[in-house]
C-alpha cells in the first residue's frame, strides 16, 4: 500500500472515543506497521480525540470531532480537529512537574509529543486542529 486517506467524523458524546479508536485501530491494522509505530499512533490519536471531545468540544454532542489519517510509505499525518474555542498550549501546566504528578489529568499532550515525531497545533474560528506526523520505522 503507498498511500491512503481515511476520514472519521464522531459526536462528541460517550461513545464517541470507543467509536473512533475501533476505526483507527482497523485502519491501522491494515497499514502492516511495527507494532510499536501501530500503538504510538493509537495512543496518541485517542488523547488528541478525547481532548478535543471533552476539552474542545466540552461533551456537546452536537459538536463534531474530525480525524483524518494520511499514510504514505514515508510516514502517517493525523490530523484531528474539533469545534471548540481553543487554548494556549503554553498555558498547559507541565505534567512532570511535582506538584502534578499525583493529578489525574494533564498529561495528554506531553503524551502526544512523546509518542510522535511532530505535533502542531492550529487555531481557527471553527476549532482546534491538532497535527501529529510519526515516520515510519522501516520492517523488513
Amino acid at each position: 500500500m503507498n498511500e491512503m486517506h481515511e476520514h472519521i467524523v464522531v459526536k462528541s458524546d460517550s461513545n464517541a472515543l470507543k467509536e473512533a479508536e475501533g476505526k483507527l485501530k482497523a485502519l491501522l491494522e491494515r497499514l502492516n506497521l511495527s507494532d510499536s509505530d501501530e500503538h504510538n499512533l493509537l495512543v496518541a490519536t485517542s488523547e488528541a480525540v478525547n481532548n478535543a471531545i471533552s476539552h474542545g468540544n466540552r461533551n456537546d454532542p452536537s459538536k463534531n470531532v474530525t480525524l483524518d489519517v494520511h499514510y504514505t510509505e514515508d510516514e502517517v499525518l493525523v490530523t484531528v480537529e474539533d469545534e471548540g474555542g481553543g487554548f494556549n498550549p503554553e498555558s498547559v501546566p507541565d505534567p512532570l512537574a511535582p506538584e502534578n504528578l499525583l493529578k489525574p489529568s494533564g498529561r495528554g499532550i506531553h503524551i502526544m509529543k512523546s509518542l510522535m515525531d511532530k505535533v502542531d497545533f492550529t487555531f481557527t474560528r471553527s476549532g482546534t486542529r491538532i497535527t501529529m506526523r510519526l515516520k515510519i520505522a522501516k520492517t523488513s
